[in-house]
This record gives structure tokens, C-alpha cells and sequence, in this order.
């Protein structure tokens, strides 16, 4: 009888567990995944809009947006 006790006293800890572990698993891959795909398309949106088919203005317009939304503008990603 204590046993089965035990164990009713452990599953509200352990669905807790869960629920946080996938919290924090949404949560980075929104910040590291989403979160910079979605700033990427937003700038590339409004550089295209501003630069009027000049690619000079075009890459300093897109980088400083990212600058802006705070990510850093790399070659190798794109």
C-alpha cells in the first residue's frame, strides 16, 4: 500500500518535469531557429522595398536591420 502512495506522489513532480522540459525546448528553438528566420525574411522584405534594385544600398540596408533587431550579419549563413 506505501508503494502505490510513492508513486501517486510522484507523478505530479514528473509531468512538471515534462511540461518545463518541453517549455524550455520550445523556447530555444523559437529563439535560435524562428525568432532569426523570421528577422531575416523581415529584413530582406524591407531592404528590397528601400534599395530599388541597387545590391549596394540593398546590403547595407539588410545589415543594418539585422544590427537593429539584434543579430549579426554573417556570409556563410545565407
Amino acid at each position: 500500500m506505501k508503494q502505490k502512495r510513492y508513486l501517486e506522489v510522484f507523478k505530479i513532480p514528473l509531468i512538471m518535469l515534462i511540461i518545463f522540459a518541453f517549455l524550455i525546448v520550445g523556447g530555444w528553438f523559437y529563439w535560435y531557429e524562428y525568432r532569426p528566420s523570421m528577422v531575416r525574411e523581415a529584413c530582406s522584405n524591407f531592404a528590397e522595398k528601400e534599395a530599388d534594385k541597387d545590391m549596394f544600398i540593398y546590403e547595407i540596408i539588410y545589415r543594418h536591420c539585422l544590427r537593429k533587431k539584434g543579430m549579426e550579419y554573417n556570409k556563410s549563413e545565407e
